[in-house]
């Protein structure tokens, strides 16, 4: 099999993808796959060894590698005409002059081919002698008249100094710390000025360092991607040499819906607690009309409940979409989301994973409600901190969740009458030309669509109430349910995770017949998620496990000990006294008692002399 010269745009079939050429660096080719934007490195020799084994076969020329004929047709009419004007010198040079070119009869033939072809700007004697010389060179062939590219410059510097060059760009210039060119290019030249000292102790030729210019045009002669890729990571190196066509659009309004979140750059206010925090958007994007179909604005992280509100309010517009197009979050790639879809007929299509240009159409329209709506509202975080400067979005937001959403929704309105550049008309309008040409979509109610997102928990009652994840529902027909439970038996309670406000109760044997079930906090329940709320007993779990009790157990213990105290001195102060008269011999007795009590007694003693103080002597008794 023949050998190819490689040249760059040339495109090779290798592994069942084509490669393109895209730059040659000495002995080393890079090459990219066109589909899949695989990258491949390969020296000439193992180029040839694997074009002469047929592993890589030509699969089309490169641009420059046509005949000489082709290229002077699709040449430039000026460089034509220039190389039809050296071809009438070069010739009559040769019929008339038989190849020779003195100076008065060459002058003469000049002036008279100048004027036969009406060129203003005579050449000199040499630029003919030149011409006629190619000319006949080359067989007569006028196309070896044409403008020669120019060869890349020739390496004038001895191998080692080459090798050295290679050296450090290899293991100084092309590494992650991603060092200067003129750092790399001092390492070399201390490099080189130490073997220049070494070899002066022995009488060897030294070696010539080659310059700052020489040194960057190495570097830059190599592949970009592959620069990339060693300096600033694959990632990066993709994103810096990406290329892609158009995006595909069908023209159905039906078929299929962009869907993302995102962080709006406006901070909301609750009248209660002042400002709680920049809300999130989450939206549906028909690709055909640009229309914002569906969306929801809450407060929170993105979940799956929130696309759901979005996912419903785009279906009760337009009718059920065919496929839905999404990244790989969290609020879109779950259980729960893929059946739904499921039910619905709706098939999930997700982006490749670290593509953003996939979803660029969303992300576009996300720039536009940030430039055209959010960045003009009080309490605007703008894009980036140097373009909010020293406004304080805290101090000047006053907008609430609900004003917001209201806010948004007249916005849509200005969106969707607005001229838009790709579509050379506005969304509205595209969106009335489109639907007049496709069959219309599958409609469900609102309330069709909630029933499909119910979800049951098996739970026991409590009286007129139901308990779960720290939240309570009451209701008025949930003491008959209960009363009618077995023992061991628990209710059936259906909730819509998108809004735990209300919640509906049936009994197992009767599950059809649903009681509602009111949130006994609406403040909180109403309108909220259940990834929301997981969120915030999560986090108050997690307060409550950093909580440090130590401050109230060391009172408790001192509390403890206060009480063990004041509890002791009562006791000693309670101790009866005995009042009985005493004879001579009694005194007597009861003065050696006083004196051993003064001298300190026992806990004995201490106990028979309470014991006999209260009970006296046999004889007073009977007295």
């Amino acid at each position: 099999m023949s050998i190819s010269e490689p040249k760059v745009g040339a495109q090779y079939r290798l592994d069942g993808q084509v490669y393109e050429i895209v730059s040659i660096d000495g002995s080393d080719i890079a090459m990219c796959s066109l589909i899949h934007q695989y990258r491949r490195f390969i020296d000439r020799d193992m180029f040839a060894s694997m074009e002469q084994k047929g592993k890589l076969i030509l699969h089309q020329r490169a641009p420059i590698d046509i005949s000489p004929a082709a290229r002077f047709a699709s040449m430039p009419e000026l460089q034509q005409k220039m190389a039809r004007t050296h071809f009438a010198y070069a010739l009559e040079c040769l019929e008339n002059l038989d190849g020779r070119l003195p100076r008065i009869a060459g002058e003469a033939m000049i002036k008279r081919v100048a004027d036969r072809i009406q060129d203003d700007d005579r050449p000199s004697l040499s630029s003919v002698r030149r011409w006629k010389k190619r000319l006949s060179d080359n067989n007569c062939n006028p196309l070896s008249l044409l403008r020669l590219a120019p060869k890349p410059r020739p390496k004038r510097l001895p191998t080692c100094a080459e090798e050295l060059i290679q050296h450090y760009i290899d293991t100084v210039y092309l590494q992650r710390e991603r060092p200067s060119i003129t750092h790399a290019y001092k390492l070399l030249k201390g490099h080189i000025a130490k073997e220049n000292r070494d070899r002066a102790k022995y009488s060897t030729e030294r070696l010539k360092v080659p310059s700052y210019a020489t040194f960057r045009r190495r570097i830059l002669q190599k592949d970009s991607y592959y620069v990339t890729q060693k300096r600033e990571g694959t990632k990066s190196a993709r994103r810096k040499n990406k290329f892609s066509g158009h995006l595909y659009i069908d023209d159905d309004p039906y078929s299929v819906t962009l869907f993302d979140s995102h962080k709006m750059n406006v901070c909301v206010k609750d009248h209660r607690t002042g400002v709680v925090g920049r809300p999130v958007l989450s939206a549906h994007i028909v690709p055909a009309t640009r229309e914002n179909s569906g969306w929801d604005i809450s407060l929170g992280a993105p979940c799956a409940e929130k696309m759901m509100r979005a996912t419903i309010r785009a279906i009760i517009k337009n009718g059920k979409m065919a496929g839905i197009g999404g990244d790989h979050g969290s609020e879109i790639l779950n259980n729960w989301t893929i059946t739904t879809f499921k039910t619905l007929g709706i098939n999930p299509n997700y982006v490749p994973i670290d593509d953003p240009d996939a979803k660029a159409m969303i992300e576009r329209f996300f720039g536009t409600v940030s430039t055209g709506f959010t960045n003009n509202l009080p309490g605007t975080t703008k894009g980036s901190p140097e373009a909010l400067g020293d406004y304080s979005s805290k101090e000047y937001a006053c907008l609430t969740l609900e004003q917001l959403r209201t806010a948004y929704e007249s916005w849509l309105e200005v969106y969707h009458n607005t001229w838009h550049e790709e579509l050379y008309t506005s969304p509205a309008q595209k969106k009335i030309q489109l639907c007049s040409l496709a069959p219309p979509a599958e409609q469900y109610t609102e309330e069709e669509l909630k029933d499909l997102c119910v979800s049951r928990w098996y739970l026991r009652l409590d009286g007129g109430r139901v308990y779960t994840k720290h939240l309570s529902w009451f209701g008025a027909g949930l003491p008959e349910v209960r009363q009618k439970l077995k023992r061991d038996q628990k209710a059936v309670v259906y909730y819509n995770p998108c809004d735990l406000g209300t919640v509906w109760v049936a009994h197992p044997e009767t599950p059809d017949d649903r009681h509602p079930a009111t949130a006994t906090d609406p403040d909180y329940q109403n309108g909220l998620t259940l990834s929301d709320h997981e969120l915030v007993v999560a986090q108050l779990l997690q307060e409550r496990n950093n909580f440090n009790a130590d401050i109230a157990l060391i009172k408790l213990y001192e509390l403890n000990e206060y009480v063990k105290a004041c509890k002791e001195s009562s006791q000693k102060k309670s101790k009866p006294i005995n009042m009985t008269p005493t004879t001579k011999d009694e005194e007597m007795d009861n003065s050696s008692l006083d004196t051993c009590i003064e001298g300190g007694l026992t806990t004995d003693d201490e106990d028979f002399i309470t014991l006999y103080t209260a009970v006296g002597d046999d004889d007073e008794s009977d007295h």
